[in-house]
């Protein structure tokens, strides 16, 4: 059996060595940089050990419930007011009457003539 290999099969097994290595570092790249950021072991099992530690409390949990009932009351008493403000005029009448009125001749009007 003969096995003959010219210069593009070279080439080809170059390429893809090259594509393979490239991916091999990056991986190891990687897996230093996470390494390296990661905290130590003893912050880790710290955090965990916190985590499980806090459970909420029943009382505090209770106030909170109620905050949340008295904004969303609030919260339904000023939509009522702007949906009465945005149905009735803000200004109706004789109030409109002396916006609109022409400026008095001895008040400055801020024309110029």
């Amino acid at each position: 059996m003969t096995l003959s290999i010219d210069g593009t099969d070279i080439g080809e097994i170059i390429e893809i060595a090259s594509i393979v290595g490239s991916i091999v570092t990056m991986l190891v790249v990687g897996l230093l940089v996470y390494l390296m950021v990661r905290p130590p072991r003893h912050v880790r099992d710290r955090r965990k050990a916190d985590a499980r530690a806090i459970e909420p409390d029943p009382v505090e949990a209770e106030q909170l419930w109620r905050l949340v009932d008295r904004m969303e009351a609030r919260l339904e008493v000023l939509e009522r007011a702007l949906a009465d403000r945005i149905e009735r005029p803000a200004i109706g009448g004789r109030e409109q009457q002396r916006i609109l009125a022409p400026v008095e001749d001895d008040r400055d009007s801020a024309r110029k003539e």
